[in-house]
This record gives C-alpha cells, sequence and structure tokens, in this order.
C-alpha cells in the first residue's frame, strides 16, 4: 500500500471527526438532520427538474425548519 499524501491524511482526519460528532448526536437531532437533508434534497430536485416546487415540498421543508430549530436551539429561542 501507498503512503498517504498529506490531502490523504488530512481528508481521513476531518471525515473522522465529522463521524464522531454523527454518533454523539441524539436520536432526535439525527433524525432532524435526516429530514433536512431529505427536504432539500427532493425540493431543489424538483426545482432542476420541473422548475417548479411542489406544495408537499413546501410543507417539508417547514417541517425540516422547524425540527433543526428545535433541536438545536436555533433562532431567537
Amino acid at each position: 500500500m501507498a503512503k498517504k499524501e498529506k490531502w490523504e491524511i488530512e481528508r481521513d482526519k476531518e471525515n473522522k471527526l465529522k463521524a464522531d460528532a454523527m454518533k454523539s448526536l441524539t436520536k432526535k437531532q439525527l433524525d432532524a438532520i435526516n429530514i433536512a437533508h431529505k427536504a432539500i434534497e427532493d425540493a431543489l430536485l424538483n426545482i432542476r427538474e420541473i422548475e417548479d416546487l411542489h406544495l408537499s415540498d413546501i410543507k417539508n421543508l417547514d417541517i425540516a425548519f422547524w425540527k433543526l430549530t428545535n433541536q438545536f436551539n436555533l433562532g431567537d429561542n
């Protein structure tokens, strides 16, 4: 196996930090992140494909927004 280059070592360190951070989240926090990721992914897909946004996409973005807000104490709380 070839010796890793500096950028590969840094990438691996960063990926380990990210994995450790994800493991430290509560189930509700992880669910909120996954819901938000899926809502954003679906909305962007529709925007790209049909150049429009469905009402269900807007509803899912709203749900995701509030889940993130509540789980991570975001906003003016």
